[in-house]
């Protein structure tokens, strides 16, 4: 491992079935909990909190749904009674002391994306994001390697070090946002979290196509 940070945030989810128009977002006091629109009219309604916060709703109720949904009407009231007229089409699933951390992603052989390289917290929800990243930046460089323009060692390497670069910003973020701080801190850090994700967005979008390989007839 090359850096550990806390992993004291908590996760829980359900899936509804409902009226959906768009994503949707509620800032309560150092919980944070949304409305992502799936298919076929069902949308995954999470809660992130501090995992004391977490813990307490669970111990107090007999099941996780139960559960979850204090943890629903605790941070945002409006969306739990919204819920009470729409069906819910899954069990809670939750997860605590999500792990924020670093591990070297590369070795004589093998090579690590997404989440096995890199893990953070939930709350950011930009995990599929890193992993599609980290793949396309592994893929050029293999590709390199087995074109002959440079030595697997060398090729390992330079992806390690694009990784770790594009990884640094959204990492400092999300770190920062799982420990919850105010509310005021809380929102800039999701306006830089969006600023962040647009600017690897651009970076990754000006990266030279790979060529079509000709295959034959």
């Amino acid at each position: 491992m090359v850096e550990v940070r806390p992993a004291s945030g908590a996760a829980h989810y359900a899936y509804f079935a409902g009226d959906w128009d768009a994503m949707e977002y509620y800032l309560g006091d150092r919980v944070f909990a949304g409305i992502f629109p799936t298919h076929a009219g069902e949308a995954c309604i999470w809660v992130c909190s501090p995992e004391e916060w977490a813990i307490e709703r669970r111990h107090r109720h007999d099941s996780l749904d139960r559960a979850f949904d204090a943890m629903v009407a605790d941070a945002a009231p409006e969306l739990a009674e919204r819920l009470h007229e729409y069906t819910r089409m899954s069990g809670t699933r939750g997860m605590m002391r999500i792990p924020n951390h670093v591990r070297g992603p590369v070795g004589p052989g093998w090579a690590l994306v997404g989440d096995a390289g890199y893990h953070r917290d939930a709350i950011t929800g930009h995990g599929i994001s890193d992993a599609f990243r980290d793949a396309e930046l592994l893929a050029a460089a293999v590709d390199d390697v087995l074109d002959g323009r440079c030595t697997e060692a060398d090729a390992l390497a330079a992806y390690r070090c694009e990784r770790d670069v594009m990884l640094r910003e959204i990492f400092e973020i999300t770190c920062e946002m799982c420990s919850f701080p105010a509310s005021d801190r809380f929102i800039e850090l999701q306006k830089q979290l969006g600023t962040a994700i647009d600017a690897q967005s651009a970076v990754l979008a000006a990266r030279p196509t790979p060529a079509t390989a000709l295959v034959p007839a």
